[in-house]
């Protein structure tokens, strides 16, 4: 019996020398991206260091901001250039469809959320999956938000193409603290760009454009229910998100429909296309 206790003390001492080590290497990590936080490879020092510890396939820092199409800071680059055409559709429209965004709008909350989080029980029936969620994040994604000022939050996207356990979720939580400290850090050394692409005509913004010169403009109400019916929110998610009842949010479906000619959503999405363009 003593000899069986002698062993397993020292098993616990080799498992909590170990994990002793990991918070070392850690420790070290972190203190590396602090040594970075004001050069050019930041973002790109950031995931590799998230890469030594959990698997993860594509990812983009960028900030959202109600004013204006998303600002991308860095981005994982494909060889075969996918990734920028993918980011160029989704800057000029596809991101007031994605749920990450929308709650970003809604809400303005810092932490770390995972698609379950965000999403619309009727997400993975969109267009917008279909066509962009698809092809660029394949099965999930987990996003870091921190809130700046003026109702901006910055994010760094994680996808992967297949979904996030629960024991990478765990990790992550851990690392959040940590992770956001920085990123709010980071902003202190993030360039004003030159040019940026200008909003899409169903933008949220004071003066809305029309959709398409031939019909006739949605209101601000009616373009906020239609991106959240094209994002996959049900009639009575989208009741709840805006506060108003089910019958409300009926009619205005009604309304929209009637004022731009169509019948399907899915003619609502092809003038939303459209319109990006």
């Amino acid at each position: 019996m003593v000899g069986r206790n002698a062993q397993e003390d020292r098993s616990g001492g080799s498992m909590a020398c170990l994990a002793s080590l990991e918070s070392l290497a850690w420790h070290r990590s972190f203190a590396g991206l602090v040594d970075k936080l004001d050069t050019g490879d930041f973002w790109l020092a950031v995931v590799r260091t998230l890469g030594a510890h959990v698997d993860f396939n594509t990812w983009v820092a960028l900030i959202f901001d109600p004013r204006e199409p998303p600002r991308i800071l860095a981005e994982s680059d494909e060889d075969d250039g996918s990734d920028e055409s993918l980011f160029q559709d989704y800057q000029r429209g596809l991101y007031l469809l994605d749920p990450f965004y929308i709650d970003a709008r809604g809400r303005g909350r810092s932490g770390l959320f995972t698609l379950a989080d965000v999403a619309p029980q009727r997400f993975t029936q969109t267009e917008y999956y279909q066509r962009y969620f698809q092809r660029n994040i394949v099965a999930d994604e987990i996003q870091f938000n921190c809130v700046l000022g003026g109702e901006r939050t910055l994010c760094l996207s994680l996808g992967s193409v297949v979904a996030f356990d629960h024991a990478t979720l765990g990790l992550l939580s851990l690392i959040q603290p940590w992770l956001l400290a920085l990123m709010g850090q980071r902003m202190h050394f993030e360039s004003e760009p030159g040019t940026r692409p200008g909003p899409h005509p169903w933008h949220p913004d004071p003066e809305p454009a029309q959709p398409l010169e031939a019909r006739p403009a949605l209101t601000e109400r009616e373009r906020e229910i239609s991106q959240l019916m094209l994002a996959g929110g049900s009639t009575k998610e989208i009741a709840r998100r805006l506060s108003i009842s089910v019958e409300t949010v009926r009619a205005h479906k009604k309304h929209i429909y009637v004022k731009l000619g169509i019948n399907s959503q899915s003619e609502l999405f092809s003038l939303f296309w459209q319109a990006r363009r």
